[in-house]
């Protein structure tokens, strides 16, 4: 009996022995699988969610995967993207009043919503997608700003499912300035043996490049210039909407330093703009005043 005691507590101890060692094993596996350091991520997430240069970059993947539409990222970030479930607000890099779904979220800069940055992340003026944006928008030393409507509509509002949908591509629509008619039955200067230009604006998406634009040079002694959208500064540099005199007979044998005579404050003696503001706004400056109808 006392054998057979024996046998029996050495074999509960071996026992014991091995289920210890087991938890104490699997205990430690569990303690390593609780407390090892992981690499951080952004909720469920890959690694390089918010780094603009990862290829996991969740810019990129709303622009190529879900073609702009924010709804599920609604689904955890809330409808107005100020944290949700989650508690993390878009707005924390989404500085714009609209936040993910400001304009300059897809294209442009802090500065305005007009590109460089483009939506394929392009800034180069030779890049279609940006092109003379900022040279409309900004205005130079030879006109004034243009304002985006002027050519293309603008959304008023970026939202899913509204804006941008389809091609991503603007809708080219000229309205303003791009319109403007001249020698107009009527008006002061109306001349009857000269037909009345009516400016028909065009763009073509193959040659990128617009005409047919009181801007450019359609009306009354002007070119007609079709300037190219990528083509830089040099189309509009002064003599490419309107001839060095303007090709009218009351400007036959005048020159740049001669057109302050009647269009100053607009130009001064040097032939040089003084005052962009009043140049390409549809009006005709002459003898100081802006003439509306000509």
């Amino acid at each position: 009996m006392k054998k057979i005691s024996e046998i029996r507590f050495n074999l509960s101890t071996i026992i014991l022995v091995v289920l210890a060692g087991f938890l104490f094993n699997s205990c430690s596996k569990l303690q390593n699988n609780v407390l090892a350091p992981v690499t951080y991520q952004v909720g469920f997430h890959p690694s390089g969610w918010a780094t603009v240069n990862s290829e996991n970059f969740h810019g990129t993947y709303i622009k190529d995967s879900l073609d702009y539409n924010l709804s599920s990222c609604a689904t955890c970030h809330a409808a107005d993207f100020k944290g949700g479930t989650t508690g993390v607000s878009c707005y924390t890099c989404h500085k714009g009043p609209q936040g993910p779904e400001s304009c300059n979220t897809c294209h442009g800069s802090a500065a305005n919503p007009a590109p460089p940055v483009d939506l394929e992340g392009d800034t180069s003026t030779s890049s279609p997608g940006v092109g003379a944006h900022q040279a409309h928008l900004l205005g130079s030393n030879l006109a004034s700003a243009v304002s985006c409507g002027s050519c293309h509509l603008v959304p008023q509002v970026a939202a899913r499912g509204v804006h941008p949908t389809g091609t991503r591509k603007a809708t080219i629509d000229f309205s303003g300035v791009a319109l403007t008619m001249t020698n107009t039955q009527g008006s002061r200067y109306y001349d009857s043996t000269a037909a009345t230009i009516t400016p028909n604006p065009k763009f073509d998406p193959q040659t990128l490049k617009c005409s047919n634009t009181y801007c450019h040079g359609d009306f009354v002694g002007g070119n007609n210039f079709s300037p190219s959208w990528t083509g830089g500064a040099s189309q509009a540099t002064c003599g490419t909407c309107h001839g060095i005199p303007p090709n009218t007979p009351i400007h036959q044998g005048q020159t740049l330093q001669t057109c302050y005579f009647c269009h100053s404050p607009m130009i001064g003696p040097d032939g040089t703009i003084q005052d962009s503001t009043l140049h390409v706004t549809g009006k005709l400056v002459l003898y100081g005043k802006q003439v509306s109808a000509w």
